[in-house]
């Protein structure tokens, strides 16, 4: 079998497994710009291939839009629409694990950020429901004076009822790409 054979079945050999992985796991793989007209079809497609109850199906695409909007307002990766909207991009994967499902979203952030985000993503899971209603008070007194607030991570954790997952990979001198996780259970 020649070098250009083997390669070429190789190739289809890929496809299928990933078309296969896709079709047994995957709900949705985006990768692009969280533009909010790309979000709204996006949503708009989840929400009907989501046969649950109407509350799991309201957690799931709540869920959704926090970690888009986070993605669309913090991604360092950004691209301007043709009507002027800036927007950050990323990669948004959601997936069947197990039962329930996971959301994985990844973006471009600048290196001296991740401290923070990763200080504050063990602060959130640090908390009980209870406490996290009250640090989420807090974060919108910040946030109606302007001030920097966690908003969305905090939402994220209430929505799902579980620890946020962050870890980073090196994309180059100054920034890394940030990998932020969550499961949702179907019985929420």
């Amino acid at each position: 079998m020649g070098d250009s054979t083997l390669k070429n079945r190789q190739k289809a050999e890929f496809l299928e497994d990933f078309y296969e992985m896709l079709s047994k796991e995957i709900i949705i793989a985006y990768r692009g710009t969280f533009e909010k007209t790309v979000l709204g079809v996006l949503a708009q497609n989840i929400g009907t291939s989501i046969d649950s109850s109407s509350v799991l199906r309201g957690k799931f695409l709540k869920l959704f839009l926090e970690l888009s909007q986070n993605i669309s307002e913090h991604s360092t990766e950004v691209v301007k629409s043709s009507n002027g909207e800036i927007s950050g991009s990323g990669l948004l994967i959601i997936k069947y694990k197990g039962e329930d499902y996971l959301f994985i979203t990844g973006n471009l952030i600048r290196k001296d950020n991740f401290e923070n985000v990763d200080k504050t993503v063990n602060h959130i899971n640090s908390m009980n429901r209870d406490e996290l209603r009250e640090y989420k008070r807090e974060q919108i007194e910040k946030a109606e004076v302007g001030k920097k607030n966690c908003l969305g991570l905090i939402q994220i954790a209430l929505i799902s009822g579980h620890d946020l997952q962050v870890k980073c990979i090196e994309h180059d001198k100054d920034q890394l790409f940030l990998i932020l996780s969550v499961e949702l259970a179907k019985n929420a």
